[in-house]
């Protein structure tokens, strides 16, 4: 699995002069604090998912993907940007399939123990469902 975000060119230089170079990645709170005050927000992202599995199939190789596009949505009356959808979604997911079986999850539990159709079966996983 690979995650990546999609940014303007010089972004990754930008970020890594500041979290290692001036170490701000030992100073979260000035870091938040210089972020907050220099980059505004914004409710007109996009987050892109995309995913492609290459194998066999009946004994020819075949490649399969899957590509979504989440954009900002209103839950409960309040905007919320398609990062923060996303990554509450997922978040939530995972919480309450561990909640459901906690007999299952038990101990340290990483990505691959969750099915994807669990996760898009979810009462959370709607965002992520073509």
């Amino acid at each position: 699995m690979n995650y990546k975000t999609l940014r303007y060119p010089g972004h990754c230089e930008k970020i890594q002069f500041l979290m290692k170079d001036l170490k701000l990645n030992e100073d979260r709170e000035t870091l938040k604090r210089i972020l907050e005050r220099a980059i505004p927000q914004t409710q007109q992202d996009v987050v892109l998912i995309y995913a492609a599995v290459t194998g066999t199939r009946q004994g020819e190789l075949f490649e399969e993907t899957y590509v979504k596009k989440v954009y900002p949505r209103t839950i409960l009356g309040r905007l919320w940007s398609a990062i923060q959808v996303t990554t509450a979604s997922s978040l939530c997911c995972v919480v309450d399939l561990v909640m459901a079986r906690p007999s299952v999850y038990r101990g340290f539990v990483t990505q691959e123990h969750f099915h994807l159709q669990d996760v898009l079966n979810n009462r959370f996983g709607d965002c992520f469902r073509t």
